[in-house]
């Protein structure tokens, strides 16, 4: 069953019980047709809003490993008050490597060391190169940037949630090795 058909069973459902709470009730007939006429209009204004919600980004976590498909970059505009996103179209990868769900957007807060990771990415993808990418937790230098970042000028240092975040790494994909053609006979 579709997501848009279950909207729609939901949708009938609850009309049908209003109508036979209204048939029921001593309301005054005015109201009960103006209940019908409020909850048609719900109905209508509910659908186009969830048809306009279907490509919206999820802030979920990116999987461990996944196929980068797309990058989009929007940089901070501190004139309108809005903060930078980084939004990645990509698929989950199982362990084997194959392409486990169908492309989805991701949207992740704004940083300079992403975006510039991103915008290499994004450049490597318009040169036609298929990439990977998995999530990066720098366990190994995180005690040494850690330091440095709190030591920073003036107590500038990056917050404490930015240094726990994961950085990606973006890997080329290897071209598929296939087995060696034999000259059919002739």
């Amino acid at each position: 069953m579709t997501p848009e058909i279950l909207a729609i069973s939901c949708y009938v459902l609850i009309a049908v019980l209003l109508l036979v709470c209204l048939k029921v009730s001593a309301l005054r007939r005015i109201y009960k047709i103006t209940l019908i006429v409020l909850t048609s209009g719900f109905y209508m204004i509910s659908w186009w809003a969830i048809s306009d919600l279907k490509g919206w980004a999820t802030p979920a976590n990116l999987p461990e490993t996944f196929r980068v498909h797309w990058i989009h970059i929007e940089e901070p505009n501190k004139t309108a008050r809005r903060e930078g996103h980084i939004f990645y179209w990509v698929s989950a990868k199982d362990l084997e490597g194959r392409l486990e769900t169908a492309p989805r957007a991701h949207r992740m807060p704004w940083t300079l060391k992403d975006a510039e990771a991103a915008q290499h990415a994004k450049d490597r993808l318009n040169a036609g190169e298929l990439l990977d990418g998995r999530i990066s937790y720098n366990v190994l230098g995180s005690k040494a940037e850690t330091t440095e970042a709190r030591v920073g000028d003036q107590g500038q240092g990056a917050p404490d949630n930015e240094l726990n975040r994961p950085s990606f790494e973006f890997l080329t994909v290897a071209p598929p090795s296939l087995p060696d053609k034999k000259v059919p006979i002739q």
